[in-house]
C-alpha cells in the first residue's frame, strides 16, 4: 500500500501529478492567513458540498518548482474518489504521526450531509485551536492507496491561468466561427457557381429549343400555305384513261416536245400505228388527232365537260 504524499510529484493513474493542501467551507476562508488568496478549483456539488479552494500563491510556487505538472487539491481528490467518511463531526487525514488535515461539520447538524461541512484546516501535535476540547485521536482517519485513486476531471488553475484559458477558448471559438463562416462562404460561392452553370446550360438548351420551335413554326406556316384546301378527285380522268387503255392496250406517251401529262393539264397518248378507231367519239372527254403514221394523238381532258376537238 502506497501512502498519499503531499507537495511532491507522485503518479496516479499513470500521470505524474502533485496533490496539495486545499480548503473547503466558507469558515476555512474566513480563518485563513492574510497572505492567502484563494481561487476555486471545484465548484459546489449538486449534493450541497461547498466549493473547494486552493491558495494561489502556493499554487504559483508549485508551478515554478514543477513546471508542466498538474496540481490537484487533497479534498478535491478525496471527494472525487468518495473517500470522505461523512457521519462524524470531524474526519482526519493524517500526513504524519501527529499532524495532518481535518474536515469539520457544523456542530449539531446532520453529519451525513455534505452541505453541513463547516471548514477544513490543519492540526499539529494532534491539536487545533479551532477544535478546542475535541479529541482528534478519536476522529475517523482516512487512509488511501494511491494505486486505487482516479484523478478529478479538472486540475487546479490560478485566476490568471483561468483567464488565459478562457481567452484561449474564446479565441478558439472565434477561429471556429471564422472557419465556419469561411466554409459557409465557400459553399455559397460553390453553390452559386454551380447554379449559374446549371442556369447557363439550361438557358442554352432553352435558346436552342426556342430557335428550333421558331423554325418548326415557320415550316408549319409554309406547309399550311401549300396545303390543298380540297382533296383532289382524279377519278374522272382515271376512268377515261382506263377506257382508252381498254381500246388500245398498246398506247404510249409521245416523246415529242410540247406534250406534257398531268392531272391538271390533261394526258396525251399515242395509239399504235394504223389504229382503226377514232376514240374521240367513243370516250367522253377525249380528243384525237390523226398523225402521219396513221396513229391517233389522244388528249384525255380532266374537265368534267366533254371537250370537242
Amino acid at each position: 500500500m502506497a501512502d498519499l504524499q503531499l507537495g511532491i510529484p507522485i503518479t496516479i493513474g499513470g500521470e505524474e501529478v502533485i496533490i496539495f493542501r486545499d480548503a473547503i467551507g466558507t469558515d476555512a476562508l474566513a480563518t485563513g492567513r492574510d497572505a492567502e488568496v484563494f481561487t476555486v478549483i471545484e465548484h459546489a456539488g449538486p449534493d450541497g458540498r461547498p466549493p473547494i479552494y486552493i491558495d494561489e500563491k502556493e499554487l504559483g510556487t508549485l508551478r515554478e518548482d514543477f513546471p508542466g505538472t498538474n496540481v490537484y487539491g487533497l479534498w478535491q481528490l478525496l471527494f472525487a474518489n468518495n473517500l470522505v467518511p461523512l457521519g462524524h463531526e470531524v474526519v482526519v487525514f493524517p500526513t504524519s504521526e501527529a499532524g495532518g488535515v481535518y474536515l469539520q461539520m457544523q456542530n449539531g447538524t446532520d453529519y451525513e450531509s455534505p452541505a453541513n461541512i463547516k471548514r477544513s484546516s490543519e492540526y499539529i501535535d494532534n491539536y487545533s485551536a479551532d477544535l478546542y476540547g475535541y479529541d482528534l485521536l478519536s476522529a475517523p482517519r482516512i487512509r488511501v492507496d494511491i494505486s486505487d485513486l482516479v484523478l478529478p476531471s479538472t486540475p487546479a488553475f490560478t485566476r490568471v491561468e483561468l483567464f488565459s484559458k478562457k481567452q484561449h477558448e474564446r479565441t478558439k471559438r472565434w477561429y471556429l466561427a471564422l472557419a465556419i463562416c469561411i466554409v459557409a462562404a465557400v459553399a455559397a460561392i460553390g453553390y452559386n457557381y454551380t447554379m449559374y452553370a446549371v442556369f447557363t446550360m439550361n438557358m442554352a438548351e432553352y435558346t436552342t429549343k426556342k430557335k428550333l420551335s421558331s423554325d418548326l413554326d415557320l415550316r408549319a406556316a409554309g406547309l399550311l400555305k401549300e396545303r390543298l384546301q380540297t382533296i383532289p378527285n382524279d377519278g374522272l380522268v382515271i376512268s377515261r384513261i382506263d377506257q382508252v387503255i381498254a381500246f388500245d392496250p398498246m398506247i404510249s406517251t409521245p416523246t415529242a416536245a410540247g406534250h406534257t401529262n398531268g392531272f391538271t393539264t390533261g394526258h396525251v397518248f399515242t395509239t399504235r400505228p394504223n389504229f382503226p378507231v377514232d376514240l374521240s367519239g367513243k370516250v367522253p372527254g377525249v380528243t384525237s388527232k390523226l398523225m402521219p403514221q396513221m396513229s391517233y394523238l389522244l388528249t384525255v381532258s380532266p374537265d368534267a365537260q366533254e371537250v370537242a376537238y
